[in-house]
């Protein structure tokens, strides 16, 4: 009776025990030698799936954590595939890397193989999980991009299945394919397509720069694109943050080049997106202070420079103390005027007391800009005062980054 009893528990326990192993998600292999790997898929007469990721890698954890430990995925996957994972930087999964450098150029990346080590679907980043599961399956059923492929070389061009072609090469990591089919797509059709609200899914990133067609029809359009039930602040959004990143580049460059050449086109520039910013846009008139202050400084017109940065400062119209500070430590530079030079100080010890107010994380450096200044009035006291003070503020900048 006692040896009938402690069979039950055991039996229970052991019923109990294959339970949760079924229904902890994906039960990987760990950077077993692939050789191993593959013994394992022939003997149980399945297919591979590989998991290749870094330790590092944010996406992959992602993945980890909150996609293969999935019942949905375990069940499906578990059935039809001997798993395994690789940490491509250690020796098992650095051979394996090796061996499959073509199909590996970002993490995470999955890999469905064929017993003879072919390759039926690859998978680049990290989806949701209904997202993964829907690749994992495709793959099995042979619904991969190369397939598709065939069908749009033939001519195939219904918007249903061009979307079901960009996913699939999205998800396999075909980036360029993907960013090719989209575009050819996209361009078939007139500019005020774009109204349609499927050419729009497809076109809408095309709208990135302020001299792009797509873009100028956007900005010209808007009470139109309101009528047809889009919503006007998310187009003024991306109208304005594409000018923003153009603007930004514009500086950026002008602050490092001295390349005649290149400050010209800058200049041309400047001229496009004034004509742009003109428009009635949320955030236009911000950026449209900026493409005036830039011109004065490109053109190496410092008091012009001053009066339109302090100016339109003033009206708070200038927010990027980074920006500010380098206008002002170019004109502190190049000018002989004592009281321009204390009106450049003034202003900008004003902008660093307000950046650092309230501000619990890094603190935007101006202290060395005003020490210049005050040296170059003959105030050696104030310059060392503010010789320190920037010292104390790169190391609290330090102190802060730690923490990050």
């Amino acid at each position: 009776m006692k040896k009938i009893l402690l069979l039950s528990v055991w039996l229970v326990a052991t019923i109990v025990v294959y339970a949760q192993e079924a229904g902890k998600g994906i039960q990987f292999l760990d950077n077993e030698p692939w050789e191993e790997v593959v013994k394992k898929a022939k003997k149980q007469r399945k297919l591979i799936f590989v998991d290749c990721y870094t330790s590092w890698c944010g996406p992959c954890k992602k993945l980890a954590t909150e996609v293969f430990t999935r019942k949905d995925v375990g069940d499906y996957v578990n059935k039809k595939f001997v798993s395994v994972k690789y940490d491509v930087e250690k020796p098992n999964g650095l051979e394996f890397a090796r061996k499959y450098r073509d199909q590996i150029s970002a993490f995470p990346t999955l890999l469905l193989i064929r017993q003879d080590g072919s390759i039926m679907q690859r998978i680049v980043g990290a989806f949701p999980a209904k997202d993964i599961l829907e690749a994992i399956q495709n793959g099995v059923n042979g619904k991969t991009w190369q397939v598709l492929e065939k069908e749009y070389l033939d001519g195939n061009r219904d918007y249903n299945f061009i979307l079901t072609y960009l996913d699939l090469l999205l998800k396999s990591g075909e980036n360029e394919k993907y960013a090719d089919v989209k575009r050819a797509y996209v361009k078939q059709f007139p500019v005020d397509s774009l109204l349609n609200p499927q050419i729009w899914e497809l076109g809408a990133e095309y709208i990135q720069h302020p001299s792009t067609e797509e873009y100028q029809f956007v900005l010209k359009h808007l009470n139109e694109f309101g009528q047809r039930g889009f919503d006007r602040y998310d187009l003024e959004w991306i109208l304005a943050i594409n000018a923003y990143y153009q603007i930004s580049d514009i500086i950026k460059t002008g602050f490092k080049t001295q390349n005649q050449d290149t400050i010209a086109k800058l200049k041309k520039q400047l001229k496009d997106l004034e004509v742009t910013l003109n428009n009635p846009v949320k955030n236009f008139p911000e950026y449209l202070a900026y493409v005036r202050i830039e011109e004065s400084y490109l053109n190496r017109d410092t008091e012009e420079l001053i009066y339109r940065l302090i100016y339109l400062g003033e009206h708070h119209l200038v927010k990027s103390l980074d920006w500010t500070k380098e206008w002002l430590n170019y004109t502190i530079d190049h000018l002989e005027n004592k009281q321009l030079i204390q009106r450049c100080l003034d202003y900008l010890y004003q902008a660093q007391q307000a950046n650092e107010i309230g501000n619990d994380w890094i603190v935007t450096n101006c202290y060395n800009v005003l020490a210049k200044g005050y040296a170059k009035l003959g105030d050696q006291n104030k310059a060392n005062e503010y010789t320190q003070k920037a010292k104390q503020i790169d190391e609290q900048n330090k102190e802060r980054l730690k923490d990050f």
